[in-house]
């Protein structure tokens, strides 16, 4: 997508001194490299102002995800902003080489829409997980989006080699079609309660209401009540989640965008290994987060910590 050896041109330093000062044993020649280099010239700084618009549109959708699900319900929430995506992700290509500012612009509203998707997830947890089996369920439904990348990456590095359309723009085509198909079955099949739902097992929808009868609000009248955000903004721990989530997401944002471009511009990886190896971290992701909401469950399901008590460790 980015021709790194023009980059390195424009700022005066060869990949040929970076190769023999920083390029591990048996990573491929600058040969190699430059045959894989793309037609986007763009800077450092440039390629860093792409990848952060992503995240400061992300960064204002969060509230209004969560309260968008529960107005209408997490269902139309999540199928909606993953078509969106989907659409956007279709548009990426052409954005990308008509100048740079409208891809930076299609990557904040690809932000923006994505934002409103992880809160929408904890509507549907409200709704669909007994609570002594939602720390398991919450894990295994997030564990999906390491999954993604673990296939993803891999995925991206082949088609950029050996992809339509000069490689890189089928990332976007494969994935952005993957996404509008993905969403369109979501709307099709899934409902926002276990009792909208026509295909599930009678028992365990009687099973998963009963669990939920002491915490779902069955008095419309209750459902209006004025949010006390207030209180929400001067809480001592909403403000402590808050810091453990940014301290975490610091890191785990950091590794999802730095890491390839680390393991490109200095230790020499062509695109296809990038890919495998980037994918690597994601697998010990998803096997703790899998582990680690089993764990959870069976510890506050045999009383040895308390449900707070538990958050606390995890954060």
């Amino acid at each position: 997508m980015v021709n790194g050896t023009a980059v390195e041109l424009l700022t005066e330093t060869t990949s040929e001194t970076k190769r023999s000062s920083c390029a591990i044993e048996g990573t491929p020649s600058n040969n190699t490299k430059n045959a894989m280099d793309g037609e986007l010239i763009w800077s450092k700084q440039l390629q860093g102002s792409v990848l952060s618009a992503f995240f400061w549109g992300y960064l204002f959708t969060q509230v209004l995800g969560g309260y968008l699900s529960a107005l209408m319900g997490g269902k139309i929430v999540i199928g909606s902003a993953v078509l969106a995506s989907a659409v956007l992700t279709l548009l990426s290509p052409i954005a990308a080489t008509t100048h740079v500012y409208i891809f930076i612009v299609i990557r904040a509203a690809l932000g923006v829409v994505q934002g409103t998707v992880f809160p929408a997830y904890h509507t549907f947890f409200s709704l669909w997980a007994p609570p002594m089996e939602r720390s398991f369920l919450v894990g295994l439904t997030l564990s999906g989006a390491q999954v993604g990348n673990v296939l993803v990456m891999p995925l991206s590095g082949l088609l950029c080699r050996y992809g339509f359309g000069g490689g890189w723009p089928s990332i976007f085509y494969v994935l952005g079609i993957a996404g509008v198909v993905w969403s369109l079955v979501w709307l099709y099949y899934v409902t926002d309660s276990p009792t909208e739902n026509r295909r599930i097992d009678p028992n365990e929808r009687a099973y998963i209401e009963a669990s939920l009868a002491d915490i779902i609000v069955k008095d419309p009248s209750k459902k209006k009540r004025r949010i006390p955000w207030r209180s929400i903004l001067t809480s001592i721990p909403v403000w402590a989640v808050y810091c453990g989530q940014f301290a975490g997401d610091w890191g785990a944002y950091m590794m999802m965008t730095s890491l390839p471009l680390f393991m490109n511009d200095v230790l020499g990886f062509d695109l296809t290994s990038l890919g495998f190896f980037s994918a690597i971290p994601y697998i010990a992701y998803f096997v703790v987060i899998i582990v680690g909401g089993m764990v959870a469950d069976k510890v506050r399901d045999a009383h040895l910590l308390s449900t707070i008590a538990v958050r606390r460790l995890a954060m």
